[in-house]
């Protein structure tokens, strides 16, 4: 069976734009989704060539979250739901982790677990026809603790409580004031999404992969529990050729190049 998640590199093979191809379910994703997604950004993290990763749906929508309908179908059996939801949280992780810049391109609904996933994004650029939604409230569930940090820490406590509490569709403008969309753009998002990133691609790789690492640590409370990872990155970092070549090219009054070795 042909996957719905698309991958295009771009730029050399240096930018992915990955692309949710459901437009029939405004690019909600069952666990086939899921499970195709979280193994494409697996894949992007273990890239070395690659410096950006888009993330988008096609025809109009970022996501409406998780396919109801298929999630209703796996809830007959405890076991396989508990399966599910794994998936998903797994990911989650893989976009989160994923050691470059990662954007999401968002247009018309980002609903749910699209904006749980468009969360996990390092950035979000959207048009004029975004509208984010949480609706719990209006579902009888509880959004995962895990989410809602994300959500707090872009928005705060006050709008989240808002948020979620009303279930109310935020429109573009009113999500770029709260602080979760990084950008509104007029045009093309995903061409808005590319120039915003195009200024982190030439940066030192192990510098962002380490950044990215603690930022990440910091917003979800678990500096302690990934201290030694952080540690050996930032250890690889100061030992790198790029430090090396960077501290040359900044005596010679040069740009450096980086190769993230």
């Amino acid at each position: 069976m042909t996957s719905e998640i698309l991958v295009e590199y771009r730029d050399d093979g240096r930018v992915a734009v990955v692309t949710i191809n459901r437009p029939y379910r405004r690019n909600a994703c069952d666990l086939r989704a899921w499970t195709d997604l979280r193994d494409t950004f697996l894949a992007i993290g273990r890239d070395h060539k690659l410096r950006l990763a888009v993330l988008r749906g096609a025809e109009g929508h970022f996501c409406a979250g998780d396919d109801i309908l298929a999630f209703r179908d796996a809830l007959t059996d405890p076991v396989r739901a508990d399966a599910y939801r794994a998936v998903i949280q797994e990911c989650y992780a893989a976009v989160q982790d994923a050691p470059i810049p990662v954007i999401a391109a968002v247009s018309g609904v980002c609903v749910g677990g699209g904006c749980s996933l468009a969360m996990c994004c390092d950035f979000r650029v959207g048009d004029a026809s975004a509208r984010v939604r949480v609706p719990v409230a209006l579902l009888g569930l509880i959004y995962p603790t895990i989410q809602l940090q994300r959500l707090a820490s872009l928005i705060g406590v006050r709008t989240a409580r808002r948020w979620l509490y009303t279930g109310d569709m935020i429109a573009a403008d009113a999500a770029c004031a709260a602080g979760y969309l990084d950008e509104r753009c007029d045009g093309d998002v995903l061409d808005a999404a590319l120039r915003f990133g195009q200024s982190m691609m030439d940066n030192a790789p192990l510098s962002i992969a380490g950044s990215k690492m603690q930022l990440n640590a910091i917003a979800a409370g678990t500096v302690t529990e990934n201290a030694e990872r952080i540690e050996a990155i930032t250890r690889r970092a100061n030992e790198s050729e790029d430090y090396r070549n960077a501290a040359t090219a900044f005596a010679a009054k040069r740009k450096p190049v980086f190769t993230g070795q």
